[in-house]
């Protein structure tokens, strides 16, 4: 059997859609100002809050990429692009939106040593307000200074946010490493009982940070929030399309001289 050149790149192409290099879980999660009443921190779906009045408020969450006693980190080559995302039921708590928070980081080690400090960096997205260089003086979540407001574009398209839902939301957050000093970065937020559509951009953001190792989550003190319910949270790198390009065909053709 011979496959001609256009039924090789078809091939090759259907690759690129359907190929990603790296997944994982998101299974040790901490509350760092613990206040709450936590369930299934080791698991990619852990509750914060008992449900009681104000019980997950203000709450300062860190989730380490990989499992408890096998932490992973990504590290990101130019063309890559880092996806965290998962799903969150907000229960009890008011319309605030940019009270809800969350990030991807390079904890540096203050994970385990339980610091609120993550040093190396990262990004924040305050839902409805704005995306973040990320604090790194102080706490992670944050958005006093030193943290840097990147002025994103963004769009607000559905319903009132409320953090009283039955429903769900989704949230993600992607990095992209387009060159050795930029980064893009996008972020949305969907779903919930009025069916929100936050999304937030900005392109060609000066950093040299291409390490990352865990998620940051915020549920904000002015939310009087009495649970929040995470799930399937996970992270997700896709090559740059050239390269699965290139790694597709070469399997191909491997495959065709074989059959030859």
């Amino acid at each position: 059997m011979k496959l001609d050149t256009t039924t090789l790149f078809a091939a090759a192409a259907g690759l690129v859609l359907a190929t990603s290099v790296d997944a994982g879980t998101i299974a040790n999660w901490k509350e760092f100002n613990a206040g709450s009443t936590n369930s299934g921190t080791s698991t990619d779906s852990p509750t914060f809050g008992d449900g009681s009045a104000n019980n997950a408020d203000n709450a300062w969450i860190g989730g380490r990429f990989g499992a408890v006693g096998s932490p992973e980190s990504v590290t990101l080559a130019v063309g890559e692009t880092l996806t965290v995302s998962g799903s969150v039921v907000l229960t009890g708590g008011i319309g605030l939106a940019d009270q809800f928070r969350f990030g991807v980081f390079d904890d540096g080690g203050s994970f385990a040593a339980d610091s609120t400090t993550w040093a190396n960096g990262g990004w924040l997205y305050a839902v409805s307000a704005d995306l973040y260089q990320a604090r790194t003086d102080n706490v992670f979540v944050s958005t006093n200074p030193n943290a840097v407001a990147l002025g994103a574009t963004q769009t607000d398209t559905g319903g009132a946010y409320s953090a009283n839902s039955t429903a769900a939301y989704d949230w993600s957050i992607s990095v992209t490493r387009d060159s050795l000093a930029t980064v893009d970065l996008f972020a949305s937020m969907t779903g919930g009982d009025n069916a929100v559509n936050f999304t937030a951009t900005a392109d060609d953001v000066s950093s040299t940070l291409d390490t990352y190792t865990a998620v940051g989550i915020l549920f904000g003190g002015a939310t009087d929030l009495d649970q929040g319910v995470l799930s399937n949270v996970q992270f997700n790198v896709v090559p740059e399309p050239s390269s699965l390009a290139l790694l597709g065909l070469g399997g191909l053709l491997i495959a065709r001289r074989r059959r030859s």
